[in-house]
């Protein structure tokens, strides 16, 4: 039977499949440095990279995805406790939730350590005991195995060991030999509190994983300029995006929609990211509360939910710390002594569905109007497709905020893609149990009966008028095109390797950058257990883009040619900050000094 799934594997790539042997590539004085993709590859979930070296084994990130199909990246060949540290990026879940699996596989080596900045280790210890809560009801409901137990989850947050921005030596911070020459890099990504792109070092020789790329959150610093590199693993979740809509327009768009939502006693559902998007939509509100009328304020009710709440209570950790909080921030906090600036006015923090229920009560009862913002933002999750159902059964109106990326085979996308389709009735069929027993007698809202014997889930048939739905542009926390753009041109490499990302994204990135960063030989989309090694004339075998393959004089129309012009002035930018700067040695020459003086020893 033909290998529909990895057509470019055997067909017998059962469990024991090793990609290194099987593509004859082993970390070598030529090319001591390997990449294999175990997940992330042409979807937006379940990141992970092994990283093979002559002497060392690492991982940079080990996600999950959030969506239908297979959930955690493809550990086949791994041998048990051969890992000897892994490196985070980053704490949302398609990047942490696999660490677990790691753990229960015994594919850690016993004191292998899980590096990150302090406050990803305190996010990824809180993603990962919510992500134990609904992967046991997923089990549960399916029937399925069990990947991790709470067991697991607890001995992972032992391995977490803390390292600000910076770097090192790796065996300086995992116990591996001290003959391994590899030196560690992280830098501020400016996606999430304290999240990093990776550089990993050895003999010269550079790869640098950019793990998701920000740079447009008012409370982050900016993203730091990463180290010039041989291999670039980008992501390219929003790379068929040549900017993202104004910050500043979307954060007053939204609130102008809030205010009116306020004004016609609409209830207000806001699906969101527990974890940085929250924050981002608590602080525009915050900011812009004392802008309201006293009526208004009076018949608001700001509702943070879930893990919003802990992972709110997080960012107040560090909003003294330039580190990792942006220095506006910092000063307005210490100038006016106000330690929480997430948290608005009036703000409910509901710890029980009894808590829930009241709140839509009152909203029915005394024309207060709620404004909940709620896990899941994919609405996978959570309590944020509980109040959905509760919306479409309780009220005649309602306003629905989708204000960030929807994956494929998630309720988000099945609402964002009726509601692009111009659909007057959006219809869905979601997990979601009720939140008491009142439930109001509705012909929008129908449970399903759970199809095992335990109770312990319902699914939810519901339909709703498609204007509830409104799209929120510009609030992502993920860099376009032409971020992603900048940080290529900064690492200078010579291959670059798109990853975490959907297919339609990559396939108009990947000619982008091939036509548009200086020197780079090749643009390949990452395949699954597709090593790529680097080193002296080291050749990725996937499908690649050269600069010579694209036809720069194909722009067929208006906005082709804007985007062109953009990136010519981008590109001139460029060489003029490289002409000012001709003296003396480029830091791509030192590094091939570098090398040459390691091949002379050897």
């Amino acid at each position: 039977m033909p290998n529909t799934t990895h057509p470019w594997l055997p067909e017998d790539a059962d469990e024991t499949f090793d990609p290194l042997d099987y593509a004859d590539v082993t970390p070598s004085p030529d090319t001591p440095l390997v990449v294999t993709p175990r997940g992330g590859d042409r979807e937006v979930g379940r990141s992970c990279y092994q990283v093979d070296t002559q002497h060392g084994r690492y991982l940079v990130d080990c996600g999950l995805n959030q969506g239908t199909g297979e959930k955690f990246p493809d550990f086949r060949g791994l041998q048990p406790q051969s890992i000897d540290a892994v490196f985070l990026t980053h704490a949302h879940v398609d990047h942490c939730g696999g660490l677990p699996v790691l753990e229960n596989r015994n594919l850690l080596a016993d004191d292998a350590p899980i590096i990150a900045t302090p406050p990803t280790v305190s996010i990824a210890s809180l993603m990962l005991e919510d992500s134990l809560k609904i992967h046991r009801r997923e089990t549960d409901n399916s029937q399925a195995i069990q990947q991790f137990t709470s067991r697991d989850v607890a001995e992972v947050c032992d391995r977490f060991q803390t390292v600000d921005y910076g770097g090192g030596r790796i065996e300086g911070v995992a116990p591996v030999s001290d003959v391994e020459p590899a030196i560690f890099q992280f830098g501020n990504a400016a996606h999430l509190l304290g999240s990093a792109w990776v550089m990993i070092q050895t003999s010269g020789y550079r790869v640098c994983f950019s793990g998701d790329l920000g740079g447009r959150a008012t409370h982050l610093p900016d993203l730091s300029p990463p180290p010039e590199s041989d291999l670039l693993m980008l992501e390219s979740t929003y790379g068929d995006t040549h900017s993202h809509p104004s910050l500043s327009g979307a954060r007053t768009d939204l609130w102008t929609d809030i205010e009116r939502a306020i004004q016609t006693r609409e209830p207000v559902l806001i699906p969101t990211f527990a974890i940085g998007r929250a924050q981002t939509i608590l602080l525009i509100i915050a900011e812009r509360f004392h802008t309201l009328s006293t009526d208004l304020r009076d018949r608001l009710e700001i509702v943070l939910d879930g893990m919003a709440v802990e992972g709110t209570d997080i960012y107040h950790q560090y909003v003294d710390d330039e580190t990792y909080v942006d220095e506006s921030l910092v000063n307005r906090v210490t100038e006016s002594g106000q330690t929480e600036p997430f948290f608005p006015e009036s703000i409910t923090t509901p710890e029980t569905d009894q808590d829930r229920q009241e709140i839509l009560s009152r909203a029915v009862r005394d024309d207060t109007v709620p404004v909940i913002i709620s896990p899941s933002g994919m609405l996978t999750g959570g309590n944020s497709p509980r109040y959905l159902a509760e919306f479409a059964a309780r009220f005649g109106t309602a306003s629905v905020f989708l204000t960030g990326y929807q994956a494929t085979n998630t309720t988000g996308r099945t609402l964002q893609s009726q509601y692009q389709a111009d659909q007057e009735t959006i219809s869905a069929t979601i997990d979601a149990t009720p939140l008491g027993t009142d439930w109001p007698d509705s012909t929008d809202v129908q449970w399903v009966p759970p199809e095992n014997d335990n109770g312990s889930e319902l699914k939810t048939r519901l339909s709703f008028p498609a204007d509830w739905i409104s799209m929120v542009d510009g609030l992502s926390g993920h860099a376009a095109q032409s971020g992603l753009l900048s940080f290529a041109r900064t690492v200078g490499p010579d291959t670059i390797a798109l990853i975490h990302g959907p297919d339609y994204a990559q396939e108009r990135l990947g000619p982008h950058l091939a036509e548009n960063v200086t020197g780079v030989k090749q643009v390949t989309r990452s395949r699954r257990l597709s090593p790529i090694a680097v080193g002296a004339d080291s050749d990725v075998d996937t499908a690649a883009i050269s600069p010579e393959e694209i036809d720069s004089t194909g722009y067929t129309d208006l906005e082709d040619q804007i985007d062109h012009l953009y990136d010519l002035l981008s590109q001139l930018n460029g060489e003029v900050a490289a002409a000012r700067n001709e003296t003396g040695l480029s830091e791509a020459e030192i590094r091939e000094i570098v090398r040459d003086e390691i091949e002379t020893e050897e």
